[in-house]
């Protein structure tokens, strides 16, 4: 701000100067009738106070000077005050936000030159024509230059502001991107990191209970049971710091069926019983409905596993019609007591907005002495 004032004052100075010069060597030249000196003074005091109301004031300024030519001769031309009169009027289309100001401007002195040559009592035509040639070339022309040039940099700075614009929405793009890629990383290791290791845990607790095995095997599987146990956890943790809660959970392909994952699960060691209905297949292996079904599967048996290991696990697939499908994955009361009951983990909440998301309806908890998941998938939720 200290700087600026000093930067327009220098700025207005030479301006003054410059447009000072046409009037003091027009006098000295001879180009002009003789004058007192204290009108030429007089006109560069009005010259002064022009160039110091244009930058805030350009009409004003653009009065002051048209006032100082019609002074000088009705017709409003003079070569002191010409260059003068053309520049505010460019000041006053590029500095004055509105046309009304300049049209009134120019009105006024139109009526005033026209006053005054009809009061001068010689033949009014010459000067009237003058008149309009000055008002034309010198005051409407600068005028409209004066209001491109303000368009010109008006439009300028809204394309830098565009630009501007369209760097952030790149940004914010690419930030979208990061979290759905996290997003898409940590349903990756929830999926097959996080069954794969109740899967271990599931198989450990199998060789610990074995009875032909040695007592200290029982406890390296013990202790192997427990290590995956901590594991799956801190991979809890670890996704819940990557997932972000208004990302929607990818459906990558499980690369099997829901009956393949549970003669998996069973040859792990997980006492689980595939049972179907229906007339024929729901989905098409593939689809979107299909995959949901299989993550709901996956997801409900690893629940089982980890939080009541060694109770039986019946998963039923319902349905047939063509319309849609409805797996049930229920386990029973956990062989150890104080296990905890499964469905508070961000795994069964993630499906739950999936499965809503392409229409369908999921459900979980407490049925009879165990536990209960189960999810109505569309046969054409989310294909397109």
């Amino acid at each position: 701000m200290d700087r600026a004032r000093p930067a327009a004052l220098g700025t207005g100075c030479l301006l003054w100067a410059a447009l000072s010069l046409p009037a003091v060597c027009a006098d000295r030249l001879g180009l002009n009738e003789p004058r007192p000196l204290w009108q030429q003074l007089a006109g560069l005091g009005v010259l002064a106070a022009a160039t110091a109301a244009s930058r805030r004031r350009p009409a004003v300024a653009f009065g002051l000077t048209a006032a100082l030519g019609l002074a000088s001769t009705p017709a409003l031309f003079s070569v002191s005050y010409g260059p003068a009169l053309a520049v505010f009027a460019l000041l006053l289309g590029l500095r004055s936000p509105r046309t009304a100001p300049a049209a009134l401007c120019l009105a006024a002195v139109a009526c005033a030159g026209t006053v005054k040559i009809a009061s001068a009592g010689a033949d009014p035509v010459p000067e009237w024509l003058v008149l309009t040639g000055t008002l034309l070339f010198g005051c409407v022309l600068p005028w409209l230059g004066g209001r491109y040039w303000r368009q010109s940099r008006a439009l300028t700075a809204a394309g830098w502001l565009r630009a501007a614009r369209l760097e952030e929405e790149q940004r914010l793009t690419g930030e979208r991107a990061r979290l759905r890629e996290r997003a898409r990383i940590a349903q990756d290791m929830h999926d097959s990191l996080g069954h794969e290791l109740s899967l271990i845990a599931l198989r450990a607790g199998a060789l610990q209970v074995a009875p032909d095995l040695p007592g200290h095997h029982r406890a390296a599987a013990a202790d192997l049971r427990a290590a995956a146990a901590d594991a799956t956890d801190r991979l809890h943790r670890i996704i819940g710091v990557l997932r972000e809660d208004d990302e929607p959970l990818p459906l990558a392909p499980a690369g099997e069926n829901v009956e393949q994952l549970v003669a998996r699960a069973a040859e792990s060691g997980l006492p689980v019983r595939w049972e179907t209905g229906g007339r024929g297949t729901a989905v098409s292996p593939g689809e979107v409905a299909e995959r949901l079904l299989h993550r709901v599967t996956r997801e409900a048996l690893t629940n089982a596993a980890r939080h009541a290991p060694g109770a039986p696990v019946v998963v039923a697939v319902t349905g047939g019609d063509g319309r849609g499908a409805t797996v049930t994955v229920t386990n029973g009361r956990s062989a150890h007591d104080g296990s905890r009951a499964p469905g508070g983990g961000s795994g069964l909440l993630g499906l739950r907005a999936a499965v809503t998301a392409v229409g369908g309806t999921f459900a979980v908890g407490p049925h009879a002495d165990g536990f209960r998941v189960r999810a109505y998938v569309p046969a054409r939720g989310g294909a397109g």
